[in-house]
């Protein structure tokens, strides 16, 4: 189903999920980033039930739960760098900056062209 990335790699995500609750297109996206980025992209989040995001406190409504998005393991800025240029010419248009992951998504019911950070 997807080119570099194993089902295994997806039960090691918090909350543990299956390849399955992934969208196929955006597992297509994943690909194309890793691709285009030409480093390997460690899964921290993939998909997150509504019931797992409304635990912690959220809303529910997260791209997380439609399987459309994932938190990217980076601890590096040109990492940062590779990372972003390479979803950004992959299409993906809703990306948040972390201290140590980046969100990608290619949800369309969220607002699009965005990017937000997760410093406070």
């Amino acid at each position: 189903m997807a080119k570099y990335f194993k089902e295994a790699e997806f039960r090691k995500c918090v909350p543990a999920c299956r390849m399955a609750d992934m969208r196929p297109r955006f597992l297509d996206k994943l690909d194309e980033i890793r691709e285009r980025a030409g480093i390997p992209l460690v899964l921290n989040s993939a998909f997150r039930s509504v019931s797992y995001e409304k635990s912690k406190g959220r809303s529910g409504t997260s791209a997380h739960c439609l399987g459309c998005a994932a938190d990217i393991r980076c601890n590096t800025s040109a990492n940062r760098f590779r990372i972003v240029k390479a979803a950004i010419a992959a299409g993906i248009s809703r990306i948040g900056i972390g201290k140590t992951y980046i969100h990608l998504d290619n949800s369309v019911s969220h607002p699009q062209q965005v990017i937000w950070d997760y410093y406070e």
